[in-house]
Parts: C-alpha cells; structure tokens; sequence
C-alpha cells in the first residue's frame, strides 16, 4: 500500500461526496443529519484501489464555508489533492478558498475533477474548462492534469484513476524517521474494545503495546489495536490512514485536535514564532488558529526579517507543535482566510530575535539548532527539548549536533542531561566573570575574593549553574581565576589595605596585643583608634584571614600569640586536673565571667575541648599530640 493521502477540495455541492462514492463505492456522509440535508458537515474517510494495484487513502472534507474548520482537518493531512468544480458553476468562492488553504499548508500536487459534465454542452464544457485553468495559472495547480468527469454516468472515471496513478507514482511517501505523531480527528468508543481515535500520522510510526500519550491533555494510554483501513496491523507508518484503540483511555480523556506521542516528548506551548504568508490584511484584534486538526484563536504580532513576513503569535489555548508544523490563520468576522504559514520555533524564551529567526528560517539542520541555543540563552537546551522543537530524533540530529560541537559553535555543558549553549555565550559569561572578580577586587581590595553565589548572582540572566561551574573552571585551569575554599579571585591576586588602613591595621594589632585575654569590642576598639565601625571590621577580617587574629565570636577578637597562650594554659591545667569548669577558666587567665565563657565556648568550637556536663576535657586530637 502507498502511504499517501488524496483529500477533496472545491465548493459545497459540487459533488466531492459523490464521486469519492462513484471510485470507491463507499458513501463518506454518514451521519444521519448528511443524509437529509444531502451535505457534508465532517470529514470522511476510506480507500481507493488503483489501477496499479496501489492502494490509497482517501479524505473527504465539507464545501460549505460554515465548515471550513472540519475542512482544515482534513487538509492537514493531504499529499495530493482533487480539486472538484462542478461543470455547470464554474469557480466559486469556496474553489477559491480551498486552494488558497491547500497551499498555505505546503501541498504541491492535485488534480482538478469537473464533475457534472452530463449536466452541460460541449460548450459550456469548454468554457468550464477554460475558466477553471484561468483560475489555477497563479496556483500550485498550474500544471496539474484536468480530468472531466460524471459520477451519475461513470464517464471519465476510469481516466480519473489513471491519472491518480500517474501522480502517486512522482510523490514522496512521508518520512517514516523521527517522532511519531497522530493528529486526533476523530474520537468514538467500540463496544468490547473501548476508546478508538482516528487521524493521518504525519511522521514516525506507532506499534502495537507502545506506550504513548494526549497532548496537550496529558493523558496516559497503550496502544492496544492498530487498523488501516480497515484491516488490522501491528504497526502503523507516516502517512497513512489509521484507527488507533487506546488502552487506559476514555472518550472524554481525549477530543480532536490533540496529539498521540510518545511518552514525555512534547510540551504544550501557547507563544510561538511562525513564518507566516499573507493574502489578505489581518487587520488588528485577534484571529483564528488553524494548526493540524487544532483550532483556537490568538493575536498575532507581524515582523520583517530579511524581507520576509514573521511573527510571534499568542494563543488562548494550549496546542502541540513542532518546527515546520504548517498552519492557517483567519480572520474573526467575517470568518476568510487571511493566511498561514509554518512553525519557527515552539517554545521561544525571550524576545523575539531577528538573529535567531535568521537561523530558523535557514533550510539547514544546523542552523535550526543553533537558533534554538541562541533563543535558551544562558539557560541552555537540552537535547530533550531539542527534540521536541524539531520533532527530530536519531542519526540526523545527532551528526548536526556532533558537527557543530566539532566545529566549537556550540558547547556542553551538562553531560548528565544532555545540555548545550552557544559558544559564544559561553565566551560572553567568562568575560562578564573575569570582570566582575576585578570589580570586586577593587572595590574589596582586603577581602581574599568573592563567593561563587555572588558572582553568580551578579551575572545577567538566570545562568544555569552547571554553565556557570563549566565556565569557571575552563576559567581556573586557564590561571585567569583561582579559587581557594569559598572565595574566588583573579589569578595572582593578593588582598591588602592599602597604605592607610595599613597603618590602621598595625595599630589594631598592638592594641589588641597589649590588651591580653581582655581585649575591647570592635565597637570600642573602632572609637579609640578614631575609625568607622566599618573600616575596623574591614581591618579586623583582613587580619583575620592573614592568620594574625582569632575571632572569640562576632565582637571580639584575641591575637594568635593571646590564643596560643591560651590553648597553652588550658591543657596545662586539664593534664594536672583531668577536667576544668567556668570558674577554672576565670582563675587561670585571669578574666571575668564576660570573657571566660565566649573563650570556653569558642575552644569546643574548634575542637580543643569537647564539653561533657558542664565541665571541660580535652578533645581526643589534643590527648594524642
């Protein structure tokens, strides 16, 4: 069988119905409501048996304008189209609108179909035929074969069915590579089977017991049963007319429009960037959205980009897509056709970009990506969410991918999830690092460096923290950063004062010195050497981290020689004693209960003494040395 689609396109009663019935016997209107009013209100589906033997699926869409949604459906899924014009009307404006949707959405094969001809002379034949290859000379349809036809009479029919055959056999059947996705068009329940849903898949292929999805619904199922028309498979591939009966599902868990994929693929969005061809103004307001068997409305935003129409466009509701994904857009009231176009990109994260939709609109898999990394920014993309931008996977995804990191345009930087930036964002965070650790420096001269959360934080845009550890350390192993425990700094950098609070510093020290096992507070400390609390704690912190002071706890602070002395008194007394208390602390240096505590406190702090009741013993490193 031939994974290809014919769809019907033309006018309400121009007999679509009726000849897809004269070629397959198969009557496509088969609602109760159809009958009566002898008009087509939703699609129809069935096979066609050619003279070569091929077999194709056939869809049949409504003519009249109030259904042109149901129309849109169909469309989505056709690869050769019958454009069907009544002999004895001639073009009319649903003929017109038919083309103009089969175009936008990417078809580039037909036929044209007059039907009725035993309703007309040869004259009015002739000038049908004359009036409807007026009409197709500016269209995809220009060149495309005319076949004269009556469904009541059967003339014609059989040149019909040859003329399919010649053109199946010079079309590509769908990729059957890459993800599949079915766009639900139908949605009913069998009795002992359960939910069945029907629809055109457009890539990819599904099998039997795979574990599948809805979106934008969310919902799990398995496929259980595949038919193709009719008869069933274990498999179904891009291209094809399929019934899907989906275990684990109801009828109300699902409805047209949405998508079955595979598990965890894709996402819903509602922003995308599109390139859009217009044929008539869009005027302002919002617009209807057309997208696969998908309708909602939005507001468009139109740009230029290189001479060519883009735009950005916000959607109501949630919908599936993917890059290329063709679309049609309307107007609200009147309900016309004013254009359509494909999908650029998804799931965009910033703001619109004339460089990114410059990649995007590259016809090259390379290009694509790196108009998506550039559009993640600092964030970067995952190879997950490039696969479900570009609803591609496998071999062609990876050789781009390993092609650009070859050629060092794009970077990975999280090997785990599979992450990636574009490199020149990743050169743009090292320089903007670098910077900021000199701004730092110079406005922190005595400080040993700044913290990783600060520098991260004063970095623009939410960088991802695994781009920002690559990125510092490509920075230290090139010597350009350096980092010592929680403090970051320039290569070759060293803290100092400066030659006025050089001075400050030695002058604190002596003080500090002289005053023992009872020095003063910072803020005492500040007032009698005539300084800022600010500067002093400066000042203080830079002795500390030099080695020369020990901060007792947040206001005080003892020299190393005090606290040498300290530690030495200490165990002097614990080795003759066994054991000391407050009131030991206060004896044998000296200080009042102010002091004694903070330095019993901050002795168990580092584990020179571990408290047991409410006395002291030395910790078990200080009894072996």
């Amino acid at each position: 069988m031939k994974r290809i689609i014919i769809g019907t396109a033309g006018h309400v009663d121009h007999g679509k119905t009726s000849l897809i019935k004269a070629l397959t016997g198969v009557d496509c209107d088969r609602l109760k409501e159809e009958k009566e009013r002898g008009l087509t209100i939703e699609l129809g589906f069935t096979s066609l048996n050619l003279p070569s033997g091929e077999r194709v699926g056939v869809v049949d869409v409504p003519g009249h304008v109030k259904f042109i949604r149901h129309m849109l459906s169909g469309a989505s899924g056709i690869d050769l189209v019958m454009l069907v014009v009544a002999a004895d009307e001639g073009v009319m404006p649903q003929t017109i609108e038919h083309i103009q949707i089969c175009e936008l959405l990417g078809i580039e094969r037909g036929v044209i179909v007059l039907t009725k001809v035993d309703l007309v002379d040869d004259d009015l034949l002739e000038l049908a035929i004359s009036d409807i290859q007026d009409f197709v000379a500016t269209t995809f349809l220009k060149d495309a074969p005319v076949v004269t036809v009556s469904s009541t009479t059967g003339k014609g029919l059989d040149d019909l069915l040859r003329v399919l055959d010649e053109q199946i056999n010079t079309i590509h059947e769908r990729k059957i590579s890459g993800i599949p996705v079915l766009p639900v068009d139908r949605v009913f329940s069998i009795k002992g089977f359960g939910t069945v849903v029907t629809g055109t898949l457009s890539r990819g292929l599904f099998a039997e017991d795979q574990e599948v999805e809805t979106q934008p619904g969310g919902h799990k199922a398995k496929v259980r049963n595949i038919q193709v028309h009719g008869q069933e498979v274990d498999k179904v591939m891009a291209g094809t007319r399929t019934a899907i009966n989906l275990q684990g599902l109801g009828t109300d868990d699902i409805s047209r429009g949405e998508w079955i994929v595979p598990l965890g693929t894709f996402r819903p969005t509602r922003v995308l960037d599109a390139w859009v061809r217009l044929i008539d103004k869009p005027g302002k307001g919002k617009i209807k959205f057309h997208i696969d068997t998908t309708e909602t409305s939005g507001e468009m935003s139109l740009r230029q980009v290189d001479g060519q129409d883009v735009a950005r466009i916000r959607l109501k509701e949630p919908i599936i897509t993917s890059f290329g994904g063709r679309f049609i857009i309307r107007r609200m009231s009147p309900s016309v056709t004013i254009g359509g176009g494909f999908v650029l990109n998804p799931y965009p994260a910033r703001r619109f970009s004339e460089d990114v939709i410059r990649d995007l609109l590259s016809d090259d898999l390379g290009r694509h990506i790196i108009g998506l990394m550039k559009d993640a920014g600092v964030q970067g993309i995952s190879r997950k969410e490039l696969v479900s931008s570009l609803a591609e996977e496998g071999s062609g995804l990876e050789k781009a991918i390993q092609e650009l990191l070859s050629s060092g345009q794009i970077v990975r930087f999280d090997s785990q999830n599979d992450v990636y930036v574009y490199s020149s964002y990743a050169q743009g965070l090292q320089e903007l690092m670098v910077k900021g650790v000199a701004a730092y420096h110079e406005e922190n001269p005595s400080s040993p460096g700044i913290s990783r959360e600060h520098l991260r934080s004063s970095l623009k845009g939410n960088v991802n923290p695994k781009l920002f550890h690559k990125v510092l350390q490509d920075l230290i192993r090139k010597g350009e950063l350096e980092e010592s425990g929680p403090h970051i700094n320039a290569g070759g950098f060293s803290a100092s004062l400066g030659d006025a609070l050089g001075e400050l510093s030695e002058k604190t020290y002596r003080r500090l010195h002289a005053s023992g096992f009872e020095p003063p507070k910072t803020s005492e400390l500040a007032q009698d050497l005539g300084v800022g609390v600010k500067e002093m704690e400066e000042v203080l912190g830079f002795l500390r981290r030099e080695g020369k002071l020990s901060r007792i706890k947040d206001d005080l602070y003892i020299t190393a020689e005090v606290e040498a002395a300290l530690k030495e008194k200490v165990r002097e007394f614990i080795d003759r004693n066994q054991a000391l208390n407050p009131a030991d602390m206060k004896a044998i240096i000296g200080v009042s209960r102010k002091y004694a505590i903070p330095y019993l406190e901050y002795l168990d702090r580092i584990h020179f003494t571990v408290r047991v009741d409410n006395i002291r013993k030395l910790a078990s490193v200080q009894k072996g040395s």
